[in-house]
């Protein structure tokens, strides 16, 4: 009887879970956008030597970054940033830690040139830990 209940209570769990993730997280429209936030306190896109992403404005995007900690880190756990300066309000503040992270976002609704840095006292080189976002009409 009692491994009725556990069954029971297990299923329960595993659905309470389902129902509570966002179902809004990963969608097919959303373009997966790769990103490293380096123990060498930079930032760095797989397959490019240089750190740039182009957007189109307004689109959906997911962005998997993974974190590596440099020399220095916050004592929450938090190890860099990826803020575009002036749109911290529209999302586009992520606090991570060390691992991979996704954050499901839209691109900035006005094309033009941004700039992504890290906020979080990272080490030797954060003042350095910069990357342009491009946005495109």
């Amino acid at each position: 009887m009692e491994r009725a209940y556990r069954a029971v209570f297990l299923i329960a769990l595993l659905l309470g879970i389902l129902l509570l993730m966002p179902l809004d997280r990963v969608t097919a429209d959303d373009r997966l956008i790769e990103i490293i936030a380096d123990h060498d306190n930079q930032f760095k896109v797989p397959g490019q030597k240089k750190a740039v992403i182009t957007l189109k404005a307004g689109e959906p995007v997911l962005l998997r970054i993974t974190a590596r900690r440099g020399g220095e880190w916050r004592k929450d756990g938090t190890v860099h940033s990826f803020t575009i300066v002036g749109l911290e309000d529209e999302g586009w503040d992520l606090l991570l830690k060390e691992g991979t992270q996704e954050f499901s976002l839209k691109a900035p609704s006005e094309p033009g040139e941004y700039k992504a840095q890290c906020t979080v006292k990272c080490g030797i080189g954060h003042n350095e830990m910069r990357m342009k976002v491009i946005v495109t009409p």
